[in-house]
C-alpha cells in the first residue's frame, strides 16, 4: 500500500473514532437507560475498531511521527481487551465503566508525551494537546473512582470523558500528522512512469 494512502487512511480512521467518541459522549449525557448488553457489545465493537485504527497508524510514515508513535502496543492491547468484552458481556459489565476510565487516562498520558514531543518539532498546537491531556486524565480519574453516588451525574462525568478523549484525538491527529512533500513527489513521480508505461 502507498505510504499516502496509508496515512490517509490512519488519519481518517482517527477521525472517525474520534467522531464515534463524540456521539457516545453525547449518548451517556443524554440517555443514560442504555440496557448494559448494548453497551457491552457497543463498547466491544468500538475498543476493537480502535485497536485497528491504532495499528494502522503505527504502520504509517507521517512526518513528525507524533500521533501514532505508540500505536502498535496500544492498537494490539484494545483489540484484545474488545474481544474480551464482546466474549464477556453481562459478566464484565460492572468493570466496564473503570476500565474505560482507565484506557481514557493512559491515552491522556500519552498524549503528554505527545505534547512534550510537538514542542520539541516546534509546533505551537503542542500547548493546546497539554491542555486536553490534562483535562482528559481528570475525567479519566474521576470514571475510575466514580467520586458521585448519582447515577446521573455519572452518565454526564462519562459522558464528558468521552467528548473530550474524541476531541484530544481529532486535535492531534489533525495537526501533528503531515505527509512529507518528499514522499508525495516520490509517489507522483512512481504513478506518472507506470501511467507513461
Amino acid at each position: 500500500m502507498k505510504i499516502v494512502k496509508k496515512i490517509r487512511m490512519a488519519r481518517d480512521g482517527y477521525i472517525l473514532i474520534s467522531i464515534i467518541f463524540y456521539i457516545a459522549g453525547i449518548i451517556c449525557m443524554t440517555i443514560p437507560s442504555i440496557s448494559p448488553l448494548v453497551l457491552c457489545i457497543t463498547g466491544g465493537i468500538i475498543l476493537v475498531a480502535y485497536g485497528i485504527v491504532k495499528i494502522i497508524g503505527y504502520l504509517s510514515d507521517d512526518l513528525y511521527d507524533l500521533a501514532f508513535q505508540y500505536d502498535l502496543a496500544c492498537g494490539i492491547f484494545l483489540i484484545v481487551l474488545g474481544v474480551i468484552v464482546l466474549g464477556c458481556n453481562l459478566r464484565i459489565r460492572s468493570y466496564l465503566s473503570p476500565g474505560l476510565g482507565l484506557l481514557i487516562l493512559l491515552d491522556a498520558v500519552l498524549k503528554v508525551q505527545t505534547a512534550k514531543d510537538a514542542k520539541v518539532f516546534g509546533l505551537e498546537i503542542w500547548k493546546w494537546i497539554l491542555a486536553l491531556s490534562i483535562i482528559v486524565a481528570a475525567f479519566g480519574i474521576l470514571i475510575i473512582i466514580k467520586p458521585f453516588q448519582e447515577s446521573q451525574i455519572s452518565h454526564v462525568i462519562i459522558g464528558c470523558g468521552f467528548f473530550a478523549e474524541g476531541l484530544m484525538n481529532h486535535l492531534t491527529v489533525k495537526e501533528t500528522v503531515k505527509i512529507s512533500k518528499q514522499i508525495q513527489g516520490q509517489e507522483k513521480n512512481e504513478e506518472d512512469a507506470a501511467w507513461e508505461e
